[in-house]
């Protein structure tokens, strides 16, 4: 009875271990029930695939697209210094041209109405009118009533003309 009892352990025992693992290993293909079944993982690995390219394409274009980005933002960065340098220099030769013509001004309203006059009708007409803004008004209405007509009425209408930005400065 002993011996019985060993063999149906024994029996028992590689039934459990038969169950456990498979009596032979499959192929990939004849793991599947159906031809379908493989379509469908093909399919699905296909695609897999054609993501993970695109997904690597995509990675190498957003490292580009950053390069890039900085790029442009240095451009830009240096444009604005240079931008700023450029007001920079306008702003000093306006207020360098603001003092030559006040120092103009003085010499003109030193000098006889009727040479000032002269000298004045032949000058740019904003050239002219930013010496007369700067001369004292009697003196430029000296020098306007000794103008030609022509001059005068030149002078006149870039008076009425002027904007408010231009003679700010003046």
């Amino acid at each position: 009875m002993k011996k019985r009892l060993c063999i149906i352990v024994a029996f028992a025992i590689s039934s459990v271990l038969l169950l456990q693992a498979p009596l032979f290993s499959l192929t990939a293909d004849e793991q599947f029930a159906s031809v379908e079944e493989r379509r469908i993982l093909a399919a699905i690995k296909e695609r897999d695939e054609r993501l993970s390219a695109r997904e690597e394409r995509l990675h190498g274009r957003e490292l580009q697209l950053k390069t890039l980005e900085a790029e442009v933002d240095k451009k830009i960065a240096a444009m604005q210094r240079l931008r700023t340098e450029l007001n920079d220099l306008l702003d000093r030769r306006a207020a360098e041209e603001n003092t030559r013509i006040e120092e103009l001004s003085l010499i003109y309203e030193r000098m006889h109405p009727q040479q000032a006059a002269v000298l004045i009708s032949e000058l740019e007409t904003r050239l002219a009118v930013n010496l007369l803004l700067g001369i004292k008004k009697k003196t430029a209405g000296q020098i306007m009533e000794r103008l030609n007509a022509e001059a005068a009425l030149r002078l006149s209408k870039a008076f009425t003309d002027l904007s408010v930005n231009e003679t700010a400065g003046n």
